[in-house]
């Protein structure tokens, strides 16, 4: 039985390869935001008898040319499995200078295009306005 392959096009761009330099100060970016609208929204005190995961953490890194955030649960129940993990809720694909596609995380584990052809300050704004990314 043999085989054929056909050429289909895609409305995925090529992946970007950065420099180190560039993706510091791309995660410094990310932190800042972080800091500026998720730590404050969206950490809470640990509630007095807690039975359910709660967030207590935010985070960026790279994973080859996306930028994830995860946020941190910790699981203070009895049967818990660790006492804490991580998922990851967004990221930002880079594919050109400051152009970004912002992903999100579906409930099925599978990430899906929120938006495309974004800047990064934009990334930050959808981010904050999308329900998709607020906990």
């Amino acid at each position: 039985m043999s085989c054929q392959w056909i050429w289909v096009h895609s409305d995925i761009p090529p992946k970007c390869k950065l420099d180190r330099w560039t993706k510091q100060s791309l995660v410094a970016k990310a932190e800042a935001f972080i800091a500026d609208f998720y730590r404050p929204t969206f950490i809470q005190p640990p509630p007095a008898d807690p039975q359910f995961n709660y967030i207590v953490g935010f985070s960026a890194r790279w994973y080859g040319s996306y930028l994830l955030f995860t946020a941190k649960y910790a699981c203070p129940g009895p049967n818990a499995l660790s006492p804490s993990f991580e998922t990851h809720f967004a990221r930002l694909g880079y594919f050109d200078r400051d152009r970004f596609n912002l992903w999100t995380r579906r409930h099925n584990d599978q990430w899906m295009v929120l938006a495309s052809d974004l800047t990064l300050n934009d990334a930050f704004a959808e981010m904050r306005s999308n329900p998709w990314f607020h906990f």
